[in-house]
């Protein structure tokens, strides 16, 4: 671990905080706070004045709230108590900064790492396959336009890189199609975080780094690469050991300077600032849910869904506020539910689904009786419209991952697999206006796909006649079949 880590890591202790927390505060992903103080990662030269600053900022304000300044005094003899408690602490990381970055320099090996470069194209796709898939904690850096990889015939020899449980991915993506369409875009993207939803994938307006072209696997492996105007490889610079690390800071440094356009959320992060909240107070909704349908539950099941839940699922009287806000929104808004006939099938026999933070599983009798809420909602409100997607008469892609929440100004997804095997972010936010508009359009488009089907109240006597007694008789024979 270097001087600058080391310190870090006694700062974190001493003021009890959380490494998303500090992860907020400076704007780096927490994954890279962890390796600061963890491994023998540096904040790149560039940001690390200000990193430290805004490190002084956090830890003082902390040991203010504290009042803990004549323990800090004890604790860190070395700094300067004459000062004010802010920037003191920026002189330490500063001094440990420089410390460290003397070490690494004095340590290491007085050959340059040794940089390759192909410039075949069988050899630039059998050198990319050959590296390996980052590990659990480690980073992929990339400053080439993510679409246009994904478009790329090459990127199957690369693709391995984004796949590895846990690995954080900083990328790039390029607004432009977003901006006058998007709709084929959008399906690329949501299908690539989709594949990878045990990946953190954090992305970043690509507007100037079209020439920069730096891809970066793991702490000592970097890259630059070159694409001709039929999108395929035709250069490839390979650098490995310290020239690596330079390539890889360099790319992180060049996004970290770019407008944030989705990143990994928590649960805590949707509830900070009134997020949920202010996500609700519109009156127009777009939901798709490939998991389960949290929504129109009756209000007798939000008891035993909150004790379900614990204390692990965040306050209660935060939970029961969503619960009632949910009950207000869906009396008057414009709602558009998107399903998979598949998921509504799979929700009707086994009672599955999420309600906000908590995995819940229906019995039988709460599953007739959020079928009925449904039906009383539908028929109160006719701005509910269902749109029910044919799974087989889809076109061919990677089954869908993520929930899909979208109101005019914001847009989230939730990912079920955090919830139930526990890898990958449980939500995204986005920022991108782009982005919130071409999702909508995508949606928009679901519903002139020949595999869908739309249901309002007027459906509800058929869909009644043809199918009630079906579901009653399946969801109450379990119960009439001896024990």
């Amino acid at each position: 671990m270097t001087e600058y880590g080391a310190l870090l890591r006694r700062l974190l202790d001493f003021t009890g905080s959380k490494l998303y927390a500090v992860a907020d505060e400076v704007g780096y992903d927490v994954s890279y706070i962890s390796k600061w103080c963890n491994k023998d990662l540096l904040p790149a030269p560039k940001t690390a004045h200000a990193v430290d600053v805004a490190l002084g900022r956090f830890f003082g304000q902390a040991i203010r709230r504290d009042r803990a300044e004549a323990a800090f005094d004890a604790a860190f003899p070395g700094a300067g108590a004459e000062e004010e408690l802010e920037p003191r602490i920026t002189a330490l990381l500063t001094e440990a900064y420089d410390a460290s970055v003397h070490h690494r320099t004095a340590a290491a090996p007085t050959s340059a790492a040794e940089a390759e470069l192909f410039v075949r194209h069988h050899e630039i796709l059998g050198r990319l396959r050959a590296i390996p898939t980052p590990g659990k904690g480690e980073t992929v850096v990339c400053t080439v336009d993510l679409l246009t990889l994904l478009k790329s015939r090459d990127f199957p020899a690369l693709e391995h890189l984004f796949h590895g449980s846990g690995v954080h991915i900083h990328a790039a993506l390029d607004l432009t199609a977003f901006q006058s369409g998007g709709q084929e875009e959008m399906e690329r993207l949501y299908g690539f975080l989709s594949r990878n939803r045990a990946s953190f994938i954090t992305l970043y307006d690509g507007a100037g780094l079209e020439r920069e072209g730096l891809l970066a696997a793991g702490e000592h492996c970097g890259m630059l690469m070159s694409m001709d105007g039929r999108g395929e490889l035709d250069a490839l610079v390979m650098a490995q050991g310290a020239a690596g690390t330079h390539l890889r800071e360099t790319a992180m440094t060049r996004l970290s300077e770019r407008p944030v356009l989705l990143s990994p959320a928590q649960p805590e992060d949707m509830r900070r600032g009134g997020y949920r909240t202010d996500f609700y107070s519109r009156d127009q909704f777009q939901f798709f849910s490939p998991y389960g349908f949290e929504f129109l539950l009756p209000p007798s099941v939000c008891e035993p869904i909150l004790q379900a839940g614990g204390p692990a699922a965040g306050p209660v009287w935060d939970l029961r506020r969503l619960f009632i806000t949910w009950e207000e929104v869906f009396q008057k808004s414009h709602i558009n539910f998107y399903l998979l006939k598949s998921s509504m099938l799979r929700y009707l026999d086994s009672g599955a689904l999420l309600f906000a933070d908590i995995p819940y599983r229906m019995s039988h009798a709460q599953r007739l009786e959020h079928l009925e809420n449904i039906k009383e909602r539908v028929l109160a409100n006719h701005d509910i419209h269902f749109f029910v997607l044919d799974d087989d008469a889809l076109p061919p892609g990677p089954p869908p991952g993520f929930g899909v929440y979208l109101s005019p100004k914001k847009l989230f997804l939730k990912n079920p697999s955090a919830y139930l095997a526990g890898t990958g972010p449980m939500f995204y936010t986005v920022q991108g206006d782009a982005l919130i508009r071409a999702a909508s359009r995508y949606l928009d488009g679901l519903q002139t796909l020949p595999a869908c089907r739309s249901f309002d109240y007027r459906d509800v006597p058929d869909l009644e006649q043809r199918y009630g007694g079906m579901i009653y008789r399946m969801l109450t024979l379990p119960q009439e079949e001896p024990g």
